[in-house]
């Protein structure tokens, strides 16, 4: 997934994300604790210290980029399927959930970094570090908002309150996949999209395709 900054025009050479993808493996084998600047300079085969230091000087900077990094690749998915929805709410809000349930299931490993160093940046310092999270969220937020004045059973709860468990839930189901069995990818997306739906609404509803 890292390659994908190339063709963003953002890419900062190839030691640069040579080093966004071994930290995500050393972060998701070992954890971020587990984990040292030095493990990754020889992860990525940097013969020196120096070498790595021109591009990070600690591993929170290199953890922060990677949040950044991944974040900017979810976000842009996201939100080219909110763009191409249409204006109706409910068709809307079930594009916006679909293409984010679809991004973690399909980019597991970096759906669980991001997942995990948001609750843990939340938990210690109540913000997360590099601040991108605030985009899609208000996004999404928007878009429940939305279907809510539009007259569709929204339950009763805050609005911020239902995508927390939302994603909660999501969290969960990407990180543990094969609980779900030997299903599609579809399947599995689709099923996660009716249990957002059932968290949401207080009665069933049915986004038209």
């Amino acid at each position: 997934m890292i390659e994908d900054r190339e063709k963003t025009g953002k890419s900062t050479g190839r030691s640069y994300d040579l080093i966004l993808r071994v930290a995500l493996q050393l972060f998701s084998e070992r954890g971020y604790d587990g984990t040292s600047i030095d493990d990754i300079r020889q992860a990525a085969g940097f013969k020196s210290k120096a070498s790595l230091y021109t591009h990070f000087k600690s591993k929170e900077e290199v953890a922060v980029a990677l949040l950044q990094h991944i974040q900017e690749f979810e976000e842009k998915t996201v939100l080219q399927a909110y763009w191409q929805a249409g204006e109706e709410p409910l068709q809307r809000l079930a594009a916006v959930v679909r293409a984010f349930i679809e991004w973690g299931m399909t980019y597991p490993q970096e759906y669980a970094f991001c997942f995990l160093r948001i609750q843990q940046d939340l938990l210690v310092r109540g913000e997360v570090s590099g601040g991108r999270a605030d985009a899609l969220y208000e996004v999404t937020l928007d878009v429940l908002q939305g279907v809510r004045k539009a007259g569709y059973p929204v339950r009763q709860i805050a609005d911020a309150a239902l995508l927390t468990m939302a994603v909660g839930l999501v969290g969960r189901a990407v990180i543990d996949q094969s609980s779900f069995g030997a299903i599609s990818l579809e399947e599995k997306i689709q099923q996660m999209l009716d249990v957002c739906f059932g968290v949401v609404f207080a009665q069933p509803v049915t986004a038209s395709s």
